[in-house]
């Protein structure tokens, strides 16, 4: 036998030792998570296909929808986006673009009915953007030092470089609030984006540093007091956002000057609406005072004042975010990506540079908080779609935190084994090998979105505790009842021995002052780093959760399984690509996990 034969035939055995291996423990983790179904986690499970299957409930759903969008007729928007990075010889194109497929689906009839519809030819919907940076300044976008370090080479910074990752991201978030702050007959009821908006509200929950601070727009700069007011959105009385807990503190007093529409405030009437006591303000008063400083205590009065009105610095940057966006996407002007900053060699002078990848971030930042507030405003469904994730939000983060609370007294008084390795994995073995009665479509409960950062830990007392998430600012959280998080399936045939099924996919919903201010409260977080969280709980399948129902009506709807590369996955979104295909197939006859007999 010849030397490359002996090396294949080693690579061979290589690659079934460890297929037998990951069969073997794959058999073990299933067999775990099947007790684990049985005993508990079935009351976790809500079969939609049952409830959607009933008449009475159809009609409630329907009465629901109509309460709430005022219609029947569900005008939705799908947006997906694409970006592409392109170097040459002395310039690297990045490119970034987003897409909104238009249509409608009419619940007056049963089933439902959906048309799609084409935008008018004056509307520019697709949101498209080209950046040719010279290889000379890619330190910039790249986020790089500018001192020579005789380390890394041009080609090595624009592989590093994400600045299309986010330029696609700022794409759909622009062009959602676009057609969100439309006029009354465009704006639509559903939006749908392909992206986890909880997963890109909690990497700028704390903020992000800028370097757009000083940025010249309509007549002045933004400031630090912008970025600080900016950041402390999206406000909801009705959802009591931001909360009052212990960290971030100080966007709570922000929200009471925003929603008072007032400079100043006595300290009296904050701890009155606040429900804070005196002691409890001095951590956010010392963060306004001495490190943001954006507020001045007058002595005499025992009150805060702000050196901005917030409701006019709030609108101020949301003008600029859609000034450059316009710039950037509309008038495909790359320049808008580039603003003056000081020389790091020379500060007495400026220079010409390109935003770097935080700059765009905070952009983000700006415009999803925006989006959220004018959903909120005008009854607007938002939800995110995610394909794929390796998270385990709902198996480790939010059980585990839950066990510890004693919300499910059963994980207290039993122990499992390991379940298989992420949600996505445990769930879709749920219907091959747990309940063979479950029929698509199904979903989890819905879970906050705080729990992506809250997990169970431990202190130095080796005791078990509720932590964030280290980040080199501190303990850290994500802000809760902003979003609900679900993992849901849209397709299965059992017409065959080994069933036919799509990916569980995972469904960010917003919360909704409507459906979701009753939905917090009896569950309490207590971190002695964090304070009081009180996070929105739909404890199994038997709490009544209308969001969560009139999101699976209408994507069950919606996925109507034509596309076979995007088996059980709503159809908007796969129309909103362009008829791309550049996902592979998500059905059972082509991939899947080892078949146990």
């Amino acid at each position: 036998m010849s030397t490359i034969a002996d090396i294949f035939s080693s690579y061979r055995d290589a690659l079934m030792q460890s297929r037998d291996r990951y069969t073997e423990l794959y058999v073990e983790r299933v067999e775990n998570g099947r007790q684990f179904y049985q005993e508990f986690f079935n009351r976790l499970v809500v079969p939609f296909r049952q409830v959607f299957a009933k008449s009475a409930s159809r009609s409630f759903i329907l009465r629901q929808v109509e309460r709430f969008f005022g219609t029947n007729q569900i005008d939705f928007v799908a947006i997906d986006g694409t970006c592409q990075r392109d170097a040459f010889a002395d310039f690297v194109v990045f490119f970034g673009g987003a897409y909104g497929a238009k249509g409608r689906v009419s619940l007056a009839g049963d089933p439902p009915k959906i048309k799609y519809e084409k935008w008018e030819m004056n509307r520019d919907v697709s949101i498209v953007a080209w950046v040719p940076v010279p290889f000379a300044e890619l330190a910039d976008v790249a986020g790089a030092s500018l001192e020579e370090n005789f380390m890394v080479t041009d080609a090595d910074r624009a592989n590093l470089s994400r600045i299309h990752t986010s330029l696609v991201q700022l794409a759909e978030i622009y062009l959602a609030y676009n057609v969100a702050t439309s006029s009354a007959i465009d704006a639509p009821k559903l939006i749908m984006l392909d992206q986890s908006l909880s997963g890109m509200m909690a990497a700028t929950s704390h903020g992000v540093d800028t370097g757009l601070v000083g940025y010249p727009y309509d007549r002045r700069q933004l400031d630090q007091a912008d970025v600080t007011i900016a950041f402390a959105h999206p406000f909801s009385p009705e959802l009591g956002i931001p909360s009052t807990k212990r960290f971030r503190r100080y966007t709570a007093v922000l929200a009471e000057f925003h929603k008072r529409n007032t400079k100043q405030l006595r300290l009296s009437e904050l701890e009155s609406a606040l429900g804070l006591t005196r002691e409890g303000l001095h951590e956010p008063a010392d963060f306004l005072l001495n490190r943001a400083k954006l507020c001045t205590y007058d002595t005499e009065t025992h009150s805060l004042a702000t050196v901005v009105d917030c409701r006019e610095s709030w609108a101020y940057t949301v003008s600029l975010f859609q000034n450059i966006c316009a710039r950037l996407f509309l008038h495909k002007d790359a320049s808008a990506l580039t603003y003056e900053a000081p020389d790091p060699e020379d500060p007495m002078k400026k220079r010409r540079r390109w935003m770097s990848p935080e700059d765009i971030q905070f952009l983000i930042a700006v415009g999803l908080r925006a989006l959220i507030e004018e959903c909120w405003q005008r009854r607007i469904m938002l939800v995110g779609v995610v394909k794929d994730s390796e998270s385990r939000y709902l198996t480790r983060n939010y059980l585990g935190v839950m066990k510890h609370l004693g919300v499910y007294p059963m994980l207290q008084e039993h122990k499992f084994g390991l379940l298989p390795w992420t949600d996505r994995i445990y769930l879709e073995t749920i219907p091959l090998y747990c309940d063979e009665q479950l029929e698509a479509p199904w979903a989890s409960i819905e879970f906050d979105s705080t729990f992506m950062t809250l997990h169970l830990g431990r202190d130095g007392n080796v005791r078990p505790q509720v932590m964030g998430v280290r980040s080199r600012a501190g303990e850290m959280v994500a802000s809760e009842r902003l979003f609900v998080r679900s993992l849901a399936q849209f397709f299965m045939s059992r017409h065959k021995k080994t069933p036919l099924m799509g990916h569980v996919i995972f469904l960010d919903r917003l919360a909704s002052p409507v459906w979701d201010k009753d939905a917090f409260g009896e569950v309490c977080i207590e971190s002695p780093s964090l304070g009081r969280i009180d996070p929105i709980v739909y404890k199994d399948r038997d709490a009544l959760n209308v969001g969560q129902m009139i999101v699976m009506y209408l994507l069950s709807t919606l996925s109507r399984n034509h596309f076979p590369e995007v088996i059980g996955y709503p159809d908007l979104l796969h129309k909103a690509t362009g008829n791309r295909v550049e996902i592979p197939c998500r059905c059972r006859c082509r991939t899947g996990p080892p078949v146990l007999t």
